[in-house]
């Protein structure tokens, strides 16, 4: 209600407060007027409560208009954003994380469940898929090993999967000639004691290859010693594991363009650690070097690529 009316409403008001009386008096004299008097104090208390009411009321609705009008003159970009979506306290583990967490030791317990009915490991190994090849890598491996029986199989490296390539071959009969290349020394003697604590020391060999140059003219980093590949033809099962990556840019690189001419007709090539993007720009540097091998990804804990021929 705007104040001008209800000023208006205050005069009329007191005007019928003062005439009340009068018009009483003039009826019925003193009796008549102390009676008009009494119905004006009456009517100017509720008419002064009213009137501070309407005032309370009137200034809510002042204030609701205004509201109104600067809403409407606001533009659309400047309304409130809508909430963010809360930021969780770093450390914490939500359910998603222990799903994720759950599968992934799942599939572990099942890979070296596989392993273990593969070969028959009967005495101890280095930890699995910390510096050594994963459970997953190593049941690919045996797999593909059983399955083509390749008269020579190489390791870029040497350690757990060579031990198991040594009780495959016994547990499964296959006249496969096993040879594993190491740079490090005191590692190649750690694999040849693995070796013999399984019984499987005729089974495997492990060749001393430090590292040096290569004779690939477009590769500078340095790789296992040349001469170790010279007695070797008919490979037919690859397994790149080495040399470590620290050793410098595509450390890996030459194991295919050095063996390319003692390749078996049919061969399969098995490299780790592809997850890491210097090992994976490897495996796509090959593929000029390979134009009848198939290539895919294996999704393994570390990352992997098979390269087969048939």
């Amino acid at each position: 209600m705007p104040a001008a009316r209800l000023r208006l409403a205050a005069v009329a008001l007191v005007v019928v407060a003062v005439a009340v009386p009068v018009v009483f008096g003039l009826l019925n004299g003193t009796t008549g007027a102390l009676v008009g008097l009494a119905f004006s104090g009456l009517l100017a208390a509720v008419v002064a409560c009213s009137y501070l009411l309407l005032q309370r009321v009137n200034r809510r609705f002042d204030r609701l208009e205004r509201r109104i009008a600067r809403a409407r003159r606001r533009p659309a970009a400047k309304q409130a954003p809508a909430a963010a979506k809360p930021q969780l306290p770093k450390g914490l583990v939500t359910q998603a994380h222990l799903r994720k967490e759950r599968d992934r030791v799942a599939k572990r317990v099942q890979d070296i469940t596989n392993l273990f009915e593969m070969v028959p490991i009967r005495a101890g190994i280095p930890p699995l898929g910390l510096w050594t090849a994963s459970a997953d890598l190593l049941v690919e491996l045996v797999d593909r090993f059983v399955e083509t029986r390749p008269a020579t199989v190489v390791e870029g490296g040497s350690g757990v999967s060579t031990v198991v390539l040594a009780l495959a071959a016994r547990e499964h009969g296959i006249e496969s000639r096993i040879v594993a290349l190491e740079h490090d020394p005191d590692w190649a003697e750690t694999t040849r004691r693995l070796l013999a604590r399984h019984g499987v020391a005729e089974y495997a060999e492990v060749r001393d290859a430090p590292l040096g140059p290569t004779s690939l003219p477009d590769h500078h980093t340095p790789w296992y010693d040349e001469s170790a590949l010279a007695d070797l033809s008919e490979v037919g099962l690859v397994l790149v594991d080495g040399p470590p990556e620290g050793t410098g840019p595509r450390a890996r690189y030459p194991m295919v363009p050095l063996l390319l001419d003692r390749l078996a007709r049919r061969c399969t090539i098995l490299v780790d650690d592809t997850a890491r993007p210097g090992d994976a720009d490897v495996v796509d540097r090959w593929r000029p070097l390979l134009p009848d091998f198939e290539f895919a990804s294996l999704h393994l804990d570390k990352g992997a690529a098979v390269l087969t021929r048939t």
